[in-house]
C-alpha cells in the first residue's frame, strides 16, 4: 500500500541524481517536481515515476533564471502537495529503508507530533560515513500542513511553525550523496554558494542579532566543528568518517560568512 503523504522535490538538469531520489520515495503516492527549466532528462525521468510536474514561479527567480528564493519554491511545492503530510528531499538526496518505514507508521497510528526531525546520514561514492562532527545533524524534513508549517528565508531554507506544535524525532536518516572530490574543494565551493543572497540578508540585521548570531554563533560554530573532527579522527581514524579536508571546510564556512557580513557592515 502506498504510503500517504506527498514528497516535494526541487530538480534544475538532475537527470544524474534524481532516479535515484526517486527510487528512494517510489512508495508514497504523491510525488511533486518543481522544475527551474531543464534541458536534459531530468523530466523524463520525473514522468517515469509518475511525478508531477510544476514549474518554478519566475518570482521566485533572477533574471539569469536562477533561484533567489529557495523558501518561496518549496512553498510552491507544499501548496501543491495532495496529501497533508509532506516530505521533502534534493535531488540528489535518497531517504533510507528504515526512514520510510518511520513515517509509514507515523501516518498509520498518528501520535501528537506533527511536525518531525529526521537525522542526516552522508554518503561519499556510495559507502555511508558513520562519523561527522554534524552528526545527528537533524533537520525538520517530514510535517503536517495542519501544523501550520511554511518555509522562510530566502537561502538555507527551513521550516517555522507556531511553538506549540508537538515534535516528534525519527532515528533513521535521510542521506546525502557526496563524493571525495566534493569535500575535497568544500570549504571553496560552499563560501561561494548563496554568497550574496545571504550577506544582503544578515547585513539587515539589528546590532545585537548581529553581535549574537552572525559573530558568536558562527565562531562558535566553527570551533565546535574543529574539536569534534579532531576527536572522531583520534577516536574512530579515518576510514569511516567525513574526510578531515571537508571537516575543516566546514569549520571555515561560518568563519568566512561571518568576516564578509562585517566587512559589507562597515562599508555600507
Amino acid at each position: 500500500m502506498k504510503i500517504q503523504a506527498s514528497v516535494g522535490i526541487l530538480t534544475f538538469n538532475s537527470g544524474d541524481t534524481l532516479r535515484r531520489a526517486l527510487e528512494s520515495v517510489k512508495d508514497f503516492d504523491d510525488i511533486v517536481v518543481c522544475d527551474g527549466g531543464s534541458t536534459d532528462n531530468t523530466l523524463a525521468v520525473a514522468q517515469e515515476f509518475g511525478a508531477r510536474i510544476i514549474v518554478q514561479d519566475t518570482k521566485f527567480k533572477n533574471p539569469d533564471g536562477t533561484l533567489k528564493d529557495y523558501g518561496g519554491v518549496r512553498n510552491q511545492l507544499l501548496s501543491e502537495a495532495k496529501n497533508d503530510w509532506f516530505l521533502y528531499i534534493d535531488s540528489d538526496e535518497t531517504i533510507s529503508e528504515g526512514l520510510r518505514e518511520e513515517i509509514r507508521q507515523a501516518i498509520e497510528k498518528p501520535a501528537d507530533a506533527l511536525v518531525y526531525r529526521v537525522p542526516i546520514g552522508i554518503m561519499m561514492d556510495g559507502r555511508y560515513l558513520k562519523y561527522s562532527s554534524n552528526y545527528p545533524g537533524y533537520q525538520t524534513r517530514f510535517f503536517n500542513k495542519g501544523s501550520g508549517a511554511r518555509f522562510v528565508r530566502l537561502v538555507h531554507e527551513r521550516i517555522e511553525f507556531p511553538n506549540t506544535v508537538g515534535v516528534g524525532t525519527f532515528s533513521k536518516p535521510w542521506y546525502v550523496h557526496t563524493t571525495r572530490e566534493f569535500w575535497q574543494t568544500y570549504w571553496r565551493t560552499r563560501t561561494s554558494k548563496y554568497q550574496t543572497e545571504e550577506i544582503k540578508e544578515a547585513s539587515n540585521e539589528p546590532i545585537m542579532k548581529y553581535l549574537r548570531y552572525t559573530l558568536l554563533w558562527h565562531v562558535r560554530t566553527a570551533l565546535v566543528v574543529v574539536v569534534k573532527a579532531l576527536y572522531i579522527r583520534l577516536v574512530h581514524g579515518s576510514k569511516n568518517s567525513v574526510p578531515f579536508m571537508g571537516e575543516m571546510g566546514r569549520a571555515a564556512v561560518p568563519l568566512v560568512h561571518a568576516w564578509r557580513v562585517t566587512v559589507y557592515r562597515l562599508r555600507h
